[in-house]
């Protein structure tokens, strides 16, 4: 029999944009539920849910789902594929987005959030049809799994919307797409730019500088600086993604650029892989180079992806203050916890501008350079960024499934929980220092297959505590305060908190509700049940505050067993806009739950 291998393609790629748009209706309706955006109603029988759309002349659509209020916070999950629109199985997302959000909801923004849907389909599917059944051995090492983590966010419904890419943008730097990405590189006015360096790491910026470009690099650039820069003017380098070299840098800076206070000065020769939070760049010819972490214009799931002048300013400062408490933190050391410390910043000062360019050149010309996981790691060791839990190759095999089958799900779940949740709680009892700690932040390091330590990174702005409820106030840094503007960017973004609930409520919601709960329903598919993975966590906890009596005020200071704890209601934020900070109380609190389990 002869295969048509044309159709077969057709019929695969077919198939894979219709589970694209599953998952983000499945997604968008978890979301809408949990945030109370959606009202839903139990259904004639269980597990079965009932919404209302509306078409265009306002008549009453019946959509319906399987799903389940899990155990983990009151999260919403529907069961794959089982959305229903007048009985019948439903997939069309245009429809869908007309109906559940366009002709019902209110927001401001929803026109943006709808389009951010469409884009995260049209990325998403480019992304599902090249990629290949399963990650090659060769593949299975820190650098190339970034590229391999393709899923996404598991809760914003607009996980992969990358607005300002096109759809060729995606193609050349998507992470999914592993191509070898160009890094570009200005010359500017020293004079306008802000440049610090880590006062621990034993770093300067030329040393930066010189794990990323050749002799050759140098060369060139000084002799382009001779040619088309000022002699009245002395220079330093800013890498620039090139992206935002094409589509921002000429119209943001069009009059540095004409009175050569910025220099383009082209690629360097050394080619980059896209880390999975896109901006951020790895050299993949120098396996110790630091990564770079970049400006750049597009937004992504929650927000922009600009780097605020204060936020590289201050990523040393905040790196060298952490590695100061990591350094001198027995349990810390104990456990062999670690940072992938921010040790140098670069930023155009923004705030010298008039206030027209201000607002479109604000946070656009900047880097950041990050360790390379190669300076933390030990013979024996492998490292694999955390989300790699909750993959799924496209052959159906989870990622994790041979460590599993080697060593059980509840030795390996009960060493993974104890190993990530030890050192972050106790940053928060013991230090007062919340981190933006979600699956994207923390790199699991494994010996033997098994979960052995934790290496935590994105430093500038994912720090929150009350200065005088530190441990050690007198260690904290002298950061460079952010501009009254800055909130009107991303209200969301702060260092200093105002109560210790926010401090607690930052690592209830980034690692507890997102981070924990995401591996906790992966977990599920190996035998491991809601309640048995929050026992760990509360036993984790229970255990550590019966051995530091010590902090007994501050375990009731940042308490994590209350039924307060506050979670931010992202989806609102994409809908509503950022005019208000939204926050809700959890439904429940599987940590308090899990604990009253555990009393005799």
């Amino acid at each position: 029999m002869r295969i048509d291998i044309a159709e077969t393609v057709r019929t695969i790629e077919g198939q894979r944009l219709e589970e694209v748009k599953e998952r983000i209706m499945r997604q968008t309706v978890e979301a809408l539920w949990f945030e109370g955006i959606l009202e839903v109603e139990a259904g004639e029988r269980s597990g079965q849910w009932q919404f209302t759309g509306r078409t265009e002349e306002g008549e009453p659509v019946a959509y319906a789902c399987e799903a389940e209020v899990k155990w983990s916070f009151g999260r919403v999950k529907l069961v794959r594929g089982s959305i229903a629109r007048e009985g019948v199985p439903f997939t069309d997302l245009h429809t869908f987005l007309e109906e559940v959000i366009q002709n019902r909801l209110d927001g401001a923004h929803k026109a943006q959030f709808m389009h951010e849907l469409l884009e995260t389909m049209v990325k998403d599917f480019q992304c599902r049809v090249q990629l290949e059944d399963r990650i090659p051995e060769q593949d299975k090492h820190y650098e190339a799994l970034e590229s391999h983590m393709t899923d996404g966010h598991p809760y914003h419904p607009s996980y992969k919307s990358r607005i300002g890419f096109s759809a060729a943008d995606n193609s050349v730097y998507g992470p999914e797409f592993n191509q070898q990405v160009p890094l570009y590189w200005v010359a500017v006015n020293e004079k306008l730019v802000d440049c610090s360096v880590s006062e621990k790491a034993a770093v300067t910026l030329d040393g930066l500088y010189r794990q990323h470009l050749t002799e050759e690099d140098l060369r060139c650039f000084i002799e382009t600086v001779k040619e088309k820069g000022r002699e009245d003017v002395s220079y330093v380098y800013v890498p620039v993604h090139s992206w935002q070299m094409e589509h921002i840098i000429p119209s943001a800076f069009a009059q540095q650029l004409a009175d050569k206070d910025i220099v383009p000065l082209g690629a360097s020769e050394g080619a980059y892989r896209a880390q999975q939070s896109i901006r951020s760049l790895s050299h993949r010819f120098n396996m110790e180079a630091p990564y770079i972490k970049l400006a750049l214009s597009i937004t992504n799931t929650s927000t922009s992806r600009i780097l605020a002048n204060h936020t590289t300013h201050n990523a040393a400062r905040i790196s060298d203050w952490l590695h100061h408490i990591v350094q001198n933190d027995a349990l810390l050391q104990r456990e062999r916890f670690n940072l992938l410390r921010e040790v140098g910043g670069i930023s155009f000062r923004y705030d010298e501008l008039p206030q027209v360019q201000y607002r479109a050149a604000y946070g656009t010309l900047g880097a950041i350079f990050r360790e390379n996981i190669s300076v933390c790691l030990a013979p024996g060791e492998e490292a694999w960024p955390l989300n790699a839990l909750l993959l799924t190759q496209p052959n159906g095999e989870p990622f994790i499934q041979a460590a599993i089958d080697r060593h059980g799900i509840e030795r390996w779940g009960s060493q993974l929980i104890r190993t990530m949740t030890l050192p972050i709680i106790h940053l928060l009892y013991a230090h007062g220092i919340a981190l933006e700690s979600h699956a994207q932040n923390i790199i699991l390091v494994l010996e033997d297959g098994l979960p052995k330590r934790i290496i935590v990174k994105d430093l500038h702005d994912g720090v929150r505590y009350v200065p005088d409820k530190l441990l050690h106030p007198e260690w904290a840094p002298q950061l460079a305060p952010e501009p009254e503007t800055h909130r009107k960017f991303n209200r969301y973004s702060f260092i200093h908190a105002e109560s210790v609930k926010d401090v607690r409520d930052y690592t209830y919601d980034a690692f507890f509700f997102i981070c924990m709960t995401d591996i906790c329903f992966a977990f599920e598919r190996f035998g491991l049940s809601e309640r048995s993975f929050w026992r760990y966590c509360a036993e984790t906890i229970a255990d550590y505050q019966q051995e530091h009596p010590e902090y007994a005020q501050r375990f009731e200071m940042f308490d994590l067993f209350a039924a307060d704890g506050l979670i931010e209601e992202m989806t609102k934020r994409r809908i509503y806009g950022d005019r208000e900070l939204y926050f809700r109380a959890a439904i429940r609190n599987p940590l308090l739950e899990a604990r009253e389990s555990l009393a005799p």
